[in-house]
């Protein structure tokens, strides 16, 4: 090797040593919705590229179902699109066939449906890479497009997308995960609680190490990675667990609590419970929740048919031991 090449080596060993520690930092620091577009804005300062799709899915009988998606300077319409051609798009096949190898194609010279989409959008030529993770099965897929006219994908960038794609298939678990601690900071602790991201197919992306064993409680049998049932805003309130459901970009963030004994207690019988639990006669009661004595009698005899209890004692036991929230 030249000293001239030696020196440009060095010098993109360097830029890409920069650009593995800038996009670690933003995992670290910005929210879940930034990432991905903060991370892309970055990787383009060393890998020119128009638009991208970037995407977790998941390859059934040979068709992409998809998992999270976030496309950087491409309409919404272009998924719509590139489904109706999905079956000629050779990126998929070729991508599948080396996972973790970059490949580039010419969209205008391959089959028809993908010059349409070229065509459609103004694009030329796309660098793809896809890399399955063991685990949950999901792969993370990242694909560049340069518009007509531009330089066509060489050799740097190919090599530069392959050794780069399993760094930022850690940075976005990384983000994910991030994600998951902010929101934990907001949350009272509590030992019955753990959270977990999973997309809008129920596939867990993310997960506490307590989390499997919540959702065991409800369903011995369960084992993963797809949640037993499907969820949307409103979550899930089931016998033995609750979990809420939080969106962000197309990904559920979950809270999984256990339910306790006083979960089965009205809103106002649990008020009742607690006052009652913490030592109040029920002349006090009455006065802190401006309702009748005669009231407290009728809740403090409904909780002791709810919670099969028969005296104060039984009622403070439960609450003072029951997770709070």
């Amino acid at each position: 090797m030249t000293k001239p090449d030696a020196v440009a080596s060095d010098d993109l060993l360097g830029a890409f040593s920069q650009l593995l520690w800038d996009i670690n930092q933003l995992a670290q620091k910005l929210p879940l919705p930034d990432f991905h577009p903060a991370a892309l804005a970055r990787l383009q300062e060393l890998l020119a590229f128009d638009c991208a799709w970037w995407g977790r899915s998941v390859l059934i009988d040979g068709r992409i179902e998809e998992h999270s998606r976030f496309f950087f300077e491409l309409p919404e319409a272009y998924l719509a699109d590139w489904r109706s051609i999905e079956h000629q798009d050779v990126t998929v096949e070729r991508s599948h066939r080396e996972p973790g190898q970059a490949v580039i194609v010419d969209m205008r010279a391959t089959t028809p449906g993908l010059a349409w989409l070229g065509e459609r959008h103004d694009l030329s030529e796309l660098l793809c890479v896809m890399q399955t993770n063991p685990r949950t099965q999901l792969s993370d897929h990242l694909s560049l497009y340069r518009r007509p006219g531009s330089t066509r994908f060489g050799e740097r960038e190919l090599r530069l997308l392959t050794h780069l794609i399993n760094h930022l298939s850690m940075a976005v678990d990384a983000s994910q995960i991030r994600t998951l601690v902010a929101r934990r900071e907001y949350l009272e602790r509590q030992p019955h609680l753990a959270l977990a991201v999973c997309d809008r197919q129920g596939v867990l992306h993310s997960a506490e190490r307590g989390f499997s064993d919540l959702l065991g409680d409800e369903w011995p049998d369960w084992q993963g990675p797809r949640l037993p049932i499907s969820l949307g805003e409103a979550g899930y309130e089931g016998a033995r667990i609750s979990i809420q459901c939080r969106p962000v970009l197309d990904l559920w963030l979950l809270t999984v609590c256990r339910l306790g004994p006083l979960s089965c207690l009205s809103g106002r019988e649990l008020a009742v419970a607690q006052h009652f639990g913490g030592g109040l006669t029920y002349k006090e009661i009455a006065r802190e929740l401006a309702i009748a004595p005669s009231t407290v009698r009728h809740h403090i005899r409904s909780i002791y048919q709810k919670l099969d209890v028969h005296d104060k004692a039984s009622v403070a036991t439960l609450v003072n031991r029951s997770p709070p929230g």
